[in-house]
């Protein structure tokens, strides 16, 4: 009897061979989550523009109360800045409204402002801008803020406006060039956005957080290495910041594809910004390529505990899972990923991969078939399946997938050979010769091809051709040479 072999090397290097291209076996892209990536080139680090960090109040804000007599309202300005500065935003509140309820005054008004600002009520925090800017048009700042009422309420026309007016009165100041930046990146108007990014750089040599919205721009406009100078920039003026450490992976991963440096950036990023689940799986990809299975298999678990529904993190968890051998966790991690995803093809394609490495073959077919359907041109995978036919005795089954394969991948060695298996076993010996020596001239040292065409040429009675084999084997494979020893009538053995 024939033993069945396995063409290992098509396997073993875990890559699907597709017609003219090398992919890894595991899903490529940023999945679908909404603030993150976008399927296969988003980005996982828009952020909103920097503002301050004060300390937040704890207390709801309360009704300011009448005015008492004798106290004028330059006194209640002037509690309201201390207040103010000592971070007490209820009470700087309160006595600022006392003092505009007695006279109108700028600079209580923009306080004013300012702490509704920062209490997200930007549609009283506009109120009280406006006013603090119609009776001090020439108060830069009151501008600015005044924009960033505006832009929270996506009233972005009338913050570019106001933004603009602030540097109409003072052209050196580089928040509203940075805020007139983050407008045009968030309309989609990027090559708007590089400009007044740029010169917020100019102006303000310390300011990381315009760094890495430039360096936001400069990757929607397909201008990596731009893209990444600025983000490294950001991160050398801010070494915390994990946005910028995440922006830059997404230039390494989705644009350069220096899946290397993407990892090391990712890493940084997830320490400081956990709460993305795009970038984790980016992550987790990432540490697939690279053989770093458990790293990835905690990045994919932790993508999914940030957004359950993500299929595409399934199938990396998925694939670490296998490559760490564990199959029964990998073809629930793939169950998971279909289930959410019906028509995923890599999903089907991981699944048949651990079946086939369970030698559970039956069910290898079923997945590798519902593969094909969804991605037909996959050789590797018609490869496995038909060689999973032929160990079923299926041989038309199997030829069929394998002649496929080599017509969308003529140089696939294994495919040839197997399909050569495929013929013979259908006794269709020329064709079967045709192929094994296709697969010999593409690599004459491929040992099983030469085995193969060994058994036809016993089958054929072809003593030369069969002792021809036999010596060559000796040279490439002992134990097939072995083989073909064995399986020879006694008359061709000498």
């Amino acid at each position: 009897m024939i033993k069945r072999l396995f063409a290992g090397l098509a396997f073993a290097g875990a890559l699907f061979l597709t017609t003219g291209v090398v992919m890894a076996q595991h899903d490529m892209g940023g999945g679908s989550t909404s603030g993150g990536a976008t399927g296969g080139g988003g980005t996982s680090t828009r952020s909103a523009p920097v503002r301050r960090n004060p300390i937040r109040r704890t207390t709801p804000p309360r009704t300011a109360a009448p005015a008492r007599r004798g106290v004028t309202a330059e006194q209640y300005n002037a509690q309201g800045d201390e207040f103010f500065k000592a971070e007490n935003y209820d009470d700087a509140l309160e006595a600022y409204q006392k003092a505009v309820a007695l006279k109108p005054m700028a600079g209580a008004f923009y306080h004013i402002g300012w702490i509704y600002n920062d209490r997200d009520d930007f549609d009283n925090a506009l109120s009280a801008l406006q006013q603090s800017v119609r009776l001090n048009p020439n108060d830069a700042v009151a501008f600015n803020e005044l924009g960033y009422s505006y832009r929270n309420l996506k009233q972005y026309d009338q913050a570019l406006s106001a933004y603009r007016q602030a540097i109409s009165v003072r052209s050196d100041y580089a928040t509203p060039y940075y805020q007139i930046g983050w407008i045009y990146n968030d309309r989609e108007q990027f090559a708007q956005a590089v400009e007044p990014l740029r010169r917020a750089t100019s102006l303000k040599e310390n300011y990381p957080e315009a760094y890495q919205e430039l360096g936001y721009s400069y990757y929607k406009l397909n201008r990596p290495q731009d893209a990444i100078a600025a983000y490294q920039q950001s991160i050398q003026l801010k070494s915390d910041s994990g946005s910028a450490y995440l922006g830059l992976g997404d230039v390494y991963y989705y644009q350069t594809k220096q899946y290397k440096e993407a990892l090391a950036a990712y890493r940084a990023g997830v320490k400081i910004k956990d709460d993305n689940p795009t970038a984790f799986y980016n992550l987790a990809w990432c540490a697939n390529e690279f053989n770093e299975y458990r790293e990835a298999a905690n990045a994919a678990r932790q993508a999914i505990t940030l957004q359950s529904n993500y299929p595409e993190a399934y199938a990396e968890l998925g694939y670490a899972k296998r490559k760490l051998n564990a199959p029964n966790e990998a073809i629930s991690a793939y169950q998971q990923a279909i289930s959410q995803k019906p028509g995923y093809g890599v999903a089907y394609t991981g699944l048949g991969d651990t079946y086939f490495e369970m030698k559970q073959y039956d069910q290898a077919v079923t997945a590798y078939e519902q593969a094909i359907r969804i991605s037909p041109n996959n050789a590797r995978v018609r490869y496995n399946l038909g060689w999973s036919y032929n160990d079923q005795s299926r041989f038309n089954e199997a030829a069929a997938h394998l002649a496929e394969a080599v017509v969308l991948k003529p140089e696939y060695v294994e495919a040839h050979t197997e399909l050569g298996f495929s013929y013979y076993k259908m006794h269709r010996l020329p064709a079967a010769v045709e192929q094994l020596r296709t697969a010999i001239r593409l690599k004459n040292d491929h040992a099983l091809a030469h085995l193969y065409l060994g058994y036809i040429y016993i089958e054929q009675k072809n003593k030369v051709g069969a002792q021809s084999e036999y010596a060559i084997l000796q040279r490439l494979d002992p134990d097939k040479a072995r083989q073909l020893y064995e399986a020879a009538p006694a008359n061709m053995r000498n």
